[in-house]
């Protein structure tokens, strides 16, 4: 009986065993296993991320988006009562040494009823990558986050604009020492363009390189077709070369040079400031290694912008609506007068990787647009001929935007292919767009000239005629050329002083009343004159200026005023002669007349050879110009003795008209003096004299 009972025992035992390991294989069927069957995913609701990964945030702030995942088995079937842990897997090293590290809200949560754990980050104390990763079993998942630095709109704000800053700056700096390395040179070849096209091209790029802005080009040849150095068709070939020689900046830009942007400044700076024999090829370094770091600028302070859709949207959209690029380029560019900068800002943006080629391609056909309207501006105050270069000029760009416009895809399909690295692209993109234009206009120039002056036929050109004709103020960065022009406003002013004074006899011998008005008021004519070439040669004078150009400064600011002196004495002096001795009826003794007329083309000659050795500095005519001072004394001395004896004689024309005939005779050899001081001015600026006192004997 009890064997019985043991053995009963025994067998309840091991079914009870049994059932409790059946219900346990059960339990491990139906139950998911912690390690094996989950997985994270990201959370959705609809198209919308609820993960929050990949934010951006300021430092020492909380991120706006908890860290969400959600947990899930093979099925697709979300996991509740799940633990997950939460752990910062990096941050930046510097938040160490400054005790400002991150933290999380929430270290070990557990899944809710849709399977969700979450956790709130907050941000160190420095900007950079932070990455958290969570934690089930075998599962992970690692979110990403940014942090940027405190106000970072600001930097960016201040980062552009002062890029921009540095740009425009380095390359007017640069451009300066580079001109000034080319000197006289730079304007010989200016000066001497043949009517050749492929040499106006050649010309125009080279020009271009050394003002590094085909506005700046643009806007001299303006000014030199204004004052007839030039011709309309070359003109416009130079400007053909001008639109590729601007297109050199980006080609160089795009070889990421600003990543030696300092040493540049360092070695430029060094030599502008160390060796004199040097001074401008360090001016040209210093510029341009500016020009490179406002690119680094750029490049840097751009890199928060794309962490933000909606700015990398929006430059985006100028691929997909290019007529929008087209338009924003094409005001700033007018606004900052520089192509080269906004194709310089697009190619800092390519490296932070904020634009691509599609997108690029409107913002350079903008900036070629934008680049015409600072010379068309400058022209309505110019020769009608200047006017017709500036229109010209602003059709060859606006015909090129309208034949690419539709092509923009195909061409950035070809452009693609033309470098590795979408900054070269971009700089291929806007050489080879300039190289098609020219190409398209160079063989037609002519054709095109005779529709510029049907469009403004010649019979406007007095209309918009002004004076002065050669002052030019776009010109004042370039001193040997301003100067040049100054010499040429100071030869016009002395044509007008010249034909002022052969006219003045004949009105005093002929009693001519309505010669006399008109004389009188042509002095006005010199006076403005006067006015506008000093403003305009101290205004030369203000910058730094080469010794040789500094004494021709000074040597014309004191012609001018020898000039005006001149014309003061004949309108207000000789011409109240004139009045005189038309009002009081007088007769001068035909001796007296002829004594006044022989002394009047004595100093004639003298004031002819004064402007001749002017007209090209020559210093053996001025020192004869010069040296001619003493015989003007003598002969007014002469003349004064040869009166007094027809005086002593009684000769009743020389009693009525003599304090006439003696001021006018004195009025005479203040003029020959002035015109010898012209000489002695020509000869201190070649450095012959040294300066004296310029006053009136």
């Amino acid at each position: 009986m009890l064997k019985v009972k043991a053995q009963r025992s025994k067998l309840f035992y091991f079914v009870f065993i049994f059932g409790l390991l059946a219900v346990s294989s059960l339990s491990a069927v139906t139950k998911p296993n912690a390690v094996k069957d989950i997985k994270f995913v990201k959370p959705f609701v609809g198209n919308e991320d609820l993960s929050g990964d990949g934010q951006v945030q300021e430092v020492l702030k909380l991120l706006k988006k908890p860290l969400v995942v959600q947990l899930q088995n093979q099925k697709g079937v979300p996991v509740a009562n799940q633990v997950v842990t939460f752990e910062i897997l990096t941050e930046p090293r510097d938040n160490i040494f400054t005790r400002k590290q991150a933290s999380l809200s929430v270290i070990s949560a557990k899944t809710d009823a849709a399977g969700f754990a979450k956790s709130n980050l907050f941000l160190g104390g420095s900007p950079g990558e932070y990455r958290v990763i969570a934690k089930s079993g075998d599962a992970e998942y690692i979110f990403t986050t940014t942090a940027l630095q405190q106000r970072w709109y600001l930097g960016v704000i201040f980062g552009l604009a002062g890029g921009l800053c540095f740009f425009l700056f380095g390359l007017y700096y640069g451009s300066k020492g580079l001109r000034r390395l080319a000197g006289g040179g730079l304007r010989e070849i200016v000066f001497n363009l043949t009517k050749h096209r492929i040499f106006g091209v050649s010309i125009g790029m080279l020009v271009t390189t050394i003002f590094q802005s085909s506005t700046a080009t643009s806007v001299l040849l303006i000014s030199f077709v204004s004052t007839g150095l030039i011709g309309l068709s070359q003109a416009l070939a130079v400007i053909l070369g001008a639109d590729i020689g601007t297109t050199f900046t980006a080609q160089i830009l795009a070889f990421k040079l600003f990543d030696y942007a300092l040493f540049i400044i360092i070695a430029g700076f060094f030599l502008m400031n160390t060796y004199r024999k040097v001074k401008d090829l360090g001016q040209t370094i210093f510029g341009f290694g500016l020009v490179f770091f406002a690119i680094k600028l750029v490049f840097d302070s751009s890199v928060p912008l794309k962490y933000f859709p909606g700015f990398t949207q929006t430059i985006i959209s100028f691929g997909n609506l290019p007529l929008l690029g087209i338009i924003i380029s094409m005001i700033f560019t007018f606004l900052v007068h520089s192509s080269a900068a906004t194709v310089g800002i697009a190619v800092g943006l390519a490296f932070s990787g904020l634009i691509g080629l599609k997108a690029a391609i409107p913002i350079i056909l903008g900036a070629n647009l934008g680049t015409s309207f600072s010379p068309l501006i400058a022209s309505l105050k110019a020769s009608l001929e200047a006017r017709r270069v500036a229109i010209g000029h602003t059709i060859f760009k606006l015909i090129i935007v309208i034949i690419i416009f539709p092509f923009i895809n195909q061409l950035t399909h070809i452009l693609s292919h033309t470098a590795g690295s979408l900054p070269r692209q971009i700089a291929n993109a806007h050489t080879l767009i300039n190289i098609f234009a020219c190409i398209i206009f160079l063989p037609f120039l002519k054709s095109y000239e005779k529709l510029l002056r049907k469009l403004l036929p010649d019979s406007l050109a007095d209309k918009y005629r002004v004076k002065p004709l050669y002052l030019d103020s776009t010109v004042m960065d370039t001193p040997i050329m301003a100067i040049a022009q100054a010499h040429r406003e100071v030869l016009h002013m002395g044509d007008i002083i010249t034909d002022m004074f052969q006219r003045s006899l004949s009105i005093f011998v002929n009693n001519d009343k309505e010669g006399r008005k008109d004389l009188a008021m042509t002095d006005d004519k010199v006076d403005i004159l006067e006015r506008n070439i000093t403003v305009y040669l101290t205004n030369v004078s203000a910058g730094e200026l080469p010794a040789e150009l500094s004494r021709k400064n000074v040597a014309l600011l004191y012609i001018v005023d020898d000039l005006e002196h001149i014309g003061d004495i004949i309108s207000k002096s000789l011409m109240s002669y004139s009045k005189k001795k038309i009002d009081q009826g007088l007769q001068f003794s035909e001796q007296g007349l002829t004594e006044i007329a022989e002394f009047h083309k004595e100093v004639f000659e003298t004031m002819r050879m004064a402007f001749a050795a002017l007209s090209n500095w020559d210093k053996e005519l001025a020192q004869q110009v010069f040296e001619r001072r003493e015989f003007g004394n003598q002969r007014q001395q002469q003349l004064h003795s040869q009166h007094l004896e027809r005086l002593r004689a009684g000769l009743k024309e020389s009693i009525d008209t003599s304090t006439i005939h003696l001021d006018y005779i004195s009025d005479l050899e203040r003029i020959n003096f002035h015109s010898t001081q012209i000489g002695l001015s020509i000869l201190q600026a070649l450095n012959i004299l040294k300066p004296l006192a310029q006053t009136e004997n």
